[in-house]
């Protein structure tokens, strides 16, 4: 907690708003969060599988490309069949750019939930809690910094990902779009927004894996949600017709727009990893959820013993 007492007593006679001092605080947790996940080993684990991934998609994917359309390709030095078709170079970067998006979403962000969980139950844990709330941090602010320093720990390794993958694209075919670069924005923004259920559930349980589970809940069931919301033919097969109808899809309908988007930003993450228009309403439409769960866990974590 060296930056976060710094930051409070290096300026605490200073002529500062009471908004700088809580920007100070922030930034000493964020570092400190950051610090702890180094030491850890949780961020260098993390990078270094990047890294490994990174390399081998750099040496094992070799590619022909002749007049702008991909003459051969070859994975592990073995020949992949093309059946015998002229692949446009950039048709071929948009398949690759989605692929990479695809992992990043069915595996990074699930990954990244659980590299996290432990973030929230570790700082209000027995003895952990009275030490950090002993600092003349407010106990907002003291989560509001630790949340801030778990989205850090995981932007570091996605922005190392996506740049990374588009650089090797950029080097190999001489394509690669911006939208690939925005479609990673958008999966960091799906993590955080189911990140703050995790907290919430953290400071409720204080549980690493409860608060993991809690997070990835939020997730699904943006998924789940969203044909009873999107298709009718779904609440004509789930609810009996009449009455049991009508509840069953205001109910579903009310479950929609209390969970995340994660259909509708997943959709935004593959639009924009092919360069197509998309459509920010999914993410504003899921923001109110992460409102809602960090201020109850402000709320709880303000009344709370430790």
């Amino acid at each position: 907690m060296n930056e976060t007492r710094t930051a409070v007593l290096g300026y605490a006679n200073n002529n500062i708003s009471q908004a700088q001092l809580i920007s100070y605080q922030i930034r000493g947790l964020v570092a400190y969060t950051v610090r702890e996940s180094f030491h850890r080993w949780t961020l260098v684990t993390y990078l270094i599988g990047i890294t490994f991934f990174l390399v081998l998609l750099s040496t094992a994917v070799n590619l022909d490309i002749v007049e702008g359309t991909l003459a051969s390709a070859r994975l592990f030095g073995q020949n992949l069949e093309i059946g015998g078709q002229e692949i446009p170079v950039d048709n071929f970067v948009r398949w690759f750019q989605v692929g990479i998006i695809t992992i990043l979403y069915s595996i990074g962000v699930l990954l990244a939930l659980f590299l996290t969980c432990n973030h929230i139950p570790t700082m209000v844990r027995e003895g952990w809690g009275g030490l950090l709330i002993a600092q003349p941090v407010s106990r907002s602010t003291l989560l509001l910094g630790r949340a801030c320093g778990s989205v850090t720990v995981i932007s570091i390794g996605v922005t190392y990902l996506v740049v990374g993958s588009w650089t090797v694209l950029r080097i190999k075919t001489g394509l690669g779009s911006t939208g690939f670069l925005f479609a990673g924005l958008t999966i960091l923004l799906v993590y955080s927004i189911c990140y703050s259920a995790t907290i919430l559930a953290g400071i409720i349980t204080r549980n690493g894996p409860v608060s993991g589970m809690a997070g990835l809940m939020a997730w699904i069931a943006g998924h789940a949600i969203y044909p009873f919301h999107a298709y009718t033919e779904w609440q004509a097969l789930a609810f009996s017709p009449g009455w049991r109808r009508q509840v069953g899809t205001a109910f579903a309908e009310s479950l929609y727009w209390t969970f995340p988007k994660s259909q509708g930003m997943w959709q935004v993450a593959v639009a924009a990893a092919q360069n197509e228009p998309v459509s920010f309403l999914p993410i504003l439409y899921s923001i109110p959820f992460a409102i809602l769960c960090m201020f109850l866990a402000c709320w709880w974590f303000a009344r709370s013993d430790y």
